[in-house]
């Protein structure tokens, strides 16, 4: 049975409100989440860039921003691969011993420029804790290719459809494969 469940679909589909509202559904009924989450950076109402935040401790870092001048180029932002790699090689170490499951929003391009979190995420899905991630769309080669042709993933896609029912369904999954 999978334990890793990629949450999917296109850009403002609604996966990070899914992946959210997962997490939040576990800590009600006392499950303790571990793992990393990249909000928007926002200024004047305008997506300016991303932090990296480590779930169990609040630690946060730049991910990625429009004004940076150095890092690996995504679109119109520049990655602050020092950063992730910071808060990565401790988040994921840390939710394997005090979490009972993980989550990573999202695994995607600028994310996969950090050796730490490609290392991290490897780990954290090849241990037994039920991994909820949100992965990229349209990528299909590389690391988040990789991930997604894993045997022990399995995968759901937000649509219109699907939206309001996931968090439920990734709820009475993950319990599942924790209680299997």
């Amino acid at each position: 049975m999978p334990n890793n469940y990629l949450v999917t679909g296109p850009p403002r589909s609604g996966k990070t409100t899914v992946v959210q509202t997962v997490v939040d559904r576990l800590e009600a009924r006392g499950y303790r989440a571990g793992g990393v989450y990249c909000p928007e950076i926002r200024e004047d109402g305008e997506r300016v860039g991303f932090e990296i935040v480590d779930v169990l401790t609040g630690d946060s870092r730049v991910l990625a921003h429009v004004d940076r001048s150095g890092g690996p180029r995504v679109g119109k932002y520049r990655v602050n691969v020092a950063g992730v790699d910071g808060i990565c090689g401790s988040a994921f170490p840390r939710a394997l011993e005090a979490a009972d499951f993980l989550v990573i929003d999202e695994i995607a391009p600028m994310e996969v420029h950090s050796d730490a979190f490609v290392r991290g995420v490897r780990r954290v899905f090849d241990d037994e804790v039920p991994v909820v991630a949100a992965v990229h769309y349209r990528s299909t080669e590389g690391f988040v290719g990789e991930v997604k042709d894993r045997d022990d993933v399995e995968t759901f896609e937000v649509t219109e459809a699907t939206r309001d029912r996931l968090p439920e369904i990734l709820e009475t999954t993950v319990l599942a494969s924790r209680d299997s």
